[in-house]
């Protein structure tokens, strides 16, 4: 195991998406921080703000995340909340009052599937808050934890939609199906979805972008193998395979193209199943097929 791999260095993304992720985080704390002043006050307005700012880096650097998404945003900051003024009315030992709820906040939002972990700081925040949190009781939950959450949503959703590649919610993106992986394409988004659900752990990513990635990296990994894979035009071919199933093709053209998706192969099945056939198929596929090149035999002269 790699040190870098050890320590869950994460992977690297483009100065575009930096910036973005960025400027979507200062737009939408300022916007919380004068409306929540306003509000609360400037001293309520600094103590809910916290959590605030951990869910400005999920929706904007993580809009994707299923952390980041509007169920666990809304039910993550208001069920916390709930039980961070609850306990602090119904605890007189601060300490005890502030362990305990978050730890319930932590059990609730995995009971109702909204696990947002800054809904922890709003409990935190309704316990710790100073007299000015603690003097609006239950009105916490309106004001300011569901406006904010409004505004963060709001912005996110503008914001992150100007780009196709950011759509906020996650249900609104649309993702490139690959279509040359004979495998992978097998694999539907419910599959992936029913093998999460057996490790038993919260993950932050999509089915979809598993399903993305899955194909993204059979594309890869087929690319490689063309790269290595030589084609000759007027070559025989075969799939190596027993039986019934042995064939052998000759290649009778190809497409040269710069794009291993595209670079395609006319070829003439000369032997084996499918013989005096002829067809088309992507270079990617029919590298997959071929296991061997096969070489003339030189006739003995008598």
């Amino acid at each position: 195991m790699s040190f870098i791999r050890f320590m869950g260095v994460q992977t690297q993304s483009s100065t575009g998406e930096k910036v973005l992720s960025t400027a979507g985080g200062i737009i939408s704390i300022g916007l919380i921080f004068y409306i929540s002043s306003i509000a609360t006050g400037l001293q309520g307005a600094m103590a809910i703000l916290p959590s605030m700012g951990a869910s400005a880096v999920l929706l904007f650097a993580a809009p994707h995340g299923t952390l980041s998404q509007p169920w666990p945003l809304f039910g993550g900051h208001f069920l916390s909340a709930i039980i961070g003024v609850t306990c602090a009315a119904l605890i007189g030992n601060i300490y005890l009052s502030a362990a305990i709820a978050v730890g319930l906040a932590i059990g609730v939002m995995h009971l109702c599937r909204c696990i947002h972990p800054p809904g922890g700081a709003t409990a935190l925040a309704a316990v710790i808050g100073g007299e000015s949190i603690r003097s609006l009781g239950y009105s916490f939950l309106l004001s300011p934890t569901l406006i904010n959450c409004a505004i963060i949503f709001t912005t996110a959703m503008i914001f992150n939609n100007v780009f196709a590649w950011r759509r906020y919610p996650s249900s609104l993106m649309r993702y490139e199906r690959s279509t040359h992986n004979p495998e992978t394409r097998k694999i539907k988004t419910h599959h992936i979805q029913q093998a999460m659900e057996t490790l038993d752990e919260v993950i932050d990513i999509e089915p979809e972008q598993i399903k993305y990635i899955v194909d993204k990296a059979d594309e890869i990994m087929r690319s490689e193998q063309v790269t290595d894979f030589h084609i000759e035009v007027g070559a025989f071919y075969t799939n190596g395979k027993a039986g019934l199933a042995w064939s052998v093709r000759q290649v009778v053209d190809a497409s040269a193209q710069p794009d291993p998706a595209t670079y395609r192969i006319l070829y003439r099945t000369v032997d084996g199943a499918n013989k005096n056939q002829s067809g088309t198929t992507p270079l990617i596929e029919f590298s997959d097929w071929a296991k061997e090149k096969m070489q003339p035999v030189q006739k003995r002269k008598q």
